[in-house]
Parts: structure tokens; sequence; C-alpha cells
């Protein structure tokens, strides 16, 4: 059994399924996976690929669905790293703002990048 699950981590397979077909606990999977030190290709994409999805994302424009589809990984895992790389974004005129607040990035044409709208620092600079 050790050699056929062996087998089926490197053809790919996640330890769920495997564990089902063998009708063993994920668990046992899990061990036997970590006493080899074979590391099978999991749901966490790699920095080479983070940054892929970057430049895909930003330089050329693509939508999450396409960029799943070309590197091979769930459109959920291709958001969950656009949107952690969008709650990275800082303002330039310098707002501060709870997460839950922010809205898509819009440019001011006085300050910059701006995460809250209308531009606070506009709304304050008195005219």
């Amino acid at each position: 059994m050790r050699e056929m699950v062996l087998r089926l981590l490197a053809n790919g397979e996640r330890p769920v399924e495997i564990a089902s077909r063998l009708s063993v606990s994920y668990w046992a999977v899990r061990k036997i996976a970590r006493e080899s030190g074979l590391n099978y290709d999991g749901k966490h994409l790699t920095p080479e690929e983070k940054k892929e999805i970057k430049r895909l994302r930003e330089l050329e424009g693509l939508p999450i669905r396409t960029i799943a589809t070309r590197i091979g990984k769930s459109k959920s895992a291709v958001g969950n790293v656009t949107r952690r790389q969008f709650l990275k974004v800082q303002d330039q005129g310098g707002t501060v703002a709870r997460p839950e607040l922010l809205k898509a990035p819009k440019r001011c044409p006085r300050h910059g990048l701006m995460r809250l709208w209308p531009c606070v620092a506009c709304l304050a600079d008195p005219i």
C-alpha cells in the first residue's frame, strides 16, 4: 500500500483522493508522504507562480479565469493571490482606512492612487 500511495502522490493526485480510493484515512496518506520526504503538488502556489500571476494580471490585464487556466491552478487560488496583492496597495496620498471600507483603487489627478473615493486629500484641501 505504501508504494501505491507514493506512486499516486508522485503522479499528482491529492491525498484526499488517494485516501478515498484506497479506503484509508487521510492522515495515513499524509504520514506516508511526510515520512518519505515526498513533496506532492499541494494547493499552495510557489513564489514563481505568484510572480507569473502578478505579471499576467497587471501587465497583460488577463482575467482571473484565463490566468487560472493558463497556469493550471484553481481560479480561487489565483483570486486569493490577486486579492492579497490588492490589499498591499498603499495610498500615495497617505490615507489610512480599515480594509473593509476600501474599494478598488482609483487614481486622483492631484494625489495619485487612492483607496478611498472621493479623494480624502482633495476634500480636505481648501480650493
